[in-house]
């Protein structure tokens, strides 16, 4: 098993590092405040190869692998939460489902044009209703002979509000658990598809989320996405792939957070000497870096999974539970070694902390992950 970064790997962690900190890092805050997704920098990345890195060169992508999405989404997110959102949303819910499961059509048409950062893309799942239920979804779809009429409604869909395209999973009347799902390519401007205003939220700012509707929404089979009936099943795969990647936004947090903690406790003093050599401020710092290192590691042995195709159901569920709680203590401690300073907007930590917290509750809150350990650990055992 060798999961260790290649030196083209690392060659690209620089590369995407000097993106950010020229792009992104300078914007941050007043993305943050702004609320306002940020449209040339997402080209820009599109221009680079770095939206659909992992994806098909004939479909727009850079041909990379799931370790180059990783360094990427660790890179966006120490720089700003909140564009990684939107921009994993749109190249890893929407194009690798699109990629795995759809036609050669669908591929040709809806990758390319979020490759190249002129379009987002969404993947409407979570309803008022169900949430963590995930099965307990109501919109619905009918067959109406080539067509579907689709009704329903869905919230705190990221891109919602700015997307050209939407992956919808729908729910066929009468069918139960894991059987009748049936997910749809959507287009923006089609009749009976509309999206709320963009909500107003704690984290992630600049990442529009809100609401999409479908109100007798006729749509064609071709914009069928994958097997009729196979939606659920297709959405359980394409969790663990996500849940394997979602790590990479706790540790980017964690290591800007831990950043910003160490060049201030070298330079605050205080009873006449910088905090960094009072012990208290030390075992902090020491707490977020082992912390860091510890998730990246066994966070990079599960993309390494992924990518050989093996089962990762408990393992994803494990880093992406552990991952989220590490990163909680990170800001905690960084904006604890800030003392007062850190509860002010003039410093990145108070975004951090409030970016971070986001992170036990999407792609699975934690409640859910430890579940789905016990759930498999007990499988092992019987």
């Amino acid at each position: 098993m060798d999961y260790n970064l290649s030196d083209e790997h690392l060659m690209l962690k620089d590369q995407v590092r000097k993106f950010c900190e020229t792009e992104l890092v300078p914007k941050a805050r007043e993305l943050d405040e702004s609320q306002g997704f940020p449209w040339d920098i997402y080209k820009k990345a599109g221009a680079l190869g770095y939206v659909g890195s992992y994806l098909p060169v004939e479909y727009g992508g850079a041909g990379g692998d799931l370790f180059a999405k990783a360094i990427i989404g660790e890179e966006f997110v120490r720089a700003c939460f909140g564009f990684n959102l939107s921009a994993n949303a749109a190249d890893l819910l929407f194009c690798n489902n699109v990629n795995k499961h759809g036609t050669e059509d669908q591929k040709k048409k809806y990758l390319p044009p979020i490759c190249r950062g002129e379009a987002l893309g969404s993947w409407c799942l979570t309803e008022p209703g169900a949430g963590s239920d995930a099965l307990g979804i109501k919109s619905s779809c009918v067959r109406d002979g080539d067509h579907f009429i689709l009704n329903g409604s869905k919230t705190f869909i990221t891109n919602a509000p700015e997307a050209k395209y939407f992956i919808m999973i729908t729910r066929e009347p009468g069918s139960k658990k894991m059987e009748g799902g049936t997910a749809f390519i959507l287009e923006r401007g089609m009749k009976g598809l509309s999206t709320g205003a963009k909500f107003d939220k704690m984290g992630g700012r600049c990442s529009p989320t809100g609401e999409v509707f479908m109100e007798d929404l006729r749509v064609h089979k071709d914009q069928v996405l994958g097997a009729p009936g196979r939606a659920f099943h297709q959405m359980f795969a394409s969790l663990d792939v996500e849940r394997s990647l979602t790590p990479f936004s706790s540790i980017g947090i964690a290591q800007a957070a831990l950043e910003v903690a160490a060049k201030y406790a070298l330079e605050r003093v205080q009873f006449g000497k910088p905090i960094a050599e009072y012990q208290l401020i030390q075992e902090k710092i020491a707490r977020i870096a082992t912390g860091v290192e510890i998730v990246r590691t066994y966070a990079y042995k599960v993309v390494w999974m992924v990518m050989n195709g093996k089962k990762v159901s408990k393992e994803a569920a494990m880093i992406k539970y552990y991952a989220s709680r590490m990163v909680q203590h990170a800001v905690h401690d960084a904006l604890q070694i800030f003392g007062g300073y850190g509860y002010m907007k003039e410093y990145p930590i108070e975004r951090y902390y409030r970016d971070s917290r986001m992170l036990e509750i999407g792609a699975g809150t934690t409640e859910i992950q430890k579940t789905i350990v016990a759930r498999e650990i007990f499988r092992e055992y019987k």
